[in-house]
C-alpha cells in the first residue's frame, strides 16, 4: 500500500506474465504501424531502452517519448481493428480505412474527415458501428 495525499490506496501491479502477453500482441500487430510510430514502438519492446535513452535518439523528450508510447501501446491492445479486418465483408472499404485511421494510424477524427472526404458525423458512425460490431463478437465468443 502507498500513501496519495493523506488517502490510502493500493497499487495495482501487472504480472510479469501478463506483461509478455501484451508485448506478444504488441510484435504480432506492429507491422500495422508506419514510420515514427513503429520505430518507437521497436525501439521500446526489443531494446528496452530507457525512455530518456528513445528521445535522445528520435530527438524527443522522455515525456513525449512516453505519451506516444503510451498511446501507440492502448491502439494495438484494442481488438476492435483487427475484429473489423477479419470479418471484413461487413464493412466496406472507406470504412475499414476509417477505423484503421483511428485504432492504428491514432488520428483524429476531424483529419480523418478531411483526409476521407466524409463528413465528421460519418466518421463517428463509422466508429461506434465498430465498437459496437467488436463488442457483439467479443460477446458472442464469451458465451
Amino acid at each position: 500500500m502507498r500513501r496519495v495525499d493523506g488517502e490510502e490506496t493500493t497499487v495495482a501491479v501487472c504480472g510479469t506474465a501478463e506483461r509478455r502477453d501484451v508485448a506478444e500482441v504488441l510484435r504480432t500487430r506492429a507491422h500495422w504501424l508506419v514510420g515514427e510510430d513503429r520505430a518507437l514502438l521497436e525501439m521500446y519492446l526489443e531494446h528496452g531502452g530507457s525512455l530518456r535513452q528513445i528521445g535522445r535518439l528520435m530527438g524527443l523528450t522522455p515525456g513525449t517519448v512516453g505519451r506516444r508510447t503510451r498511446k501507440i501501446i492502448r491502439r494495438l491492445t484494442d481488438d476492435t481493428y483487427e475484429v473489423c479486418q477479419a470479418d471484413h465483408d461487413d464493412f466496406n472499404g472507406r470504412e475499414l480505412a476509417v477505423i484503421k485511421d483511428w485504432f492504428v494510424r491514432g488520428l483524429c477524427e476531424r483529419r480523418i474527415s478531411r483526409n476521407r472526404g466524409v463528413t465528421l458525423y460519418r466518421v463517428r458512425n463509422i466508429l461506434q458501428k465498430a465498437r459496437k460490431y467488436t463488442a457483439t463478437v467479443k460477446g458472442e465468443n464469451a458465451s
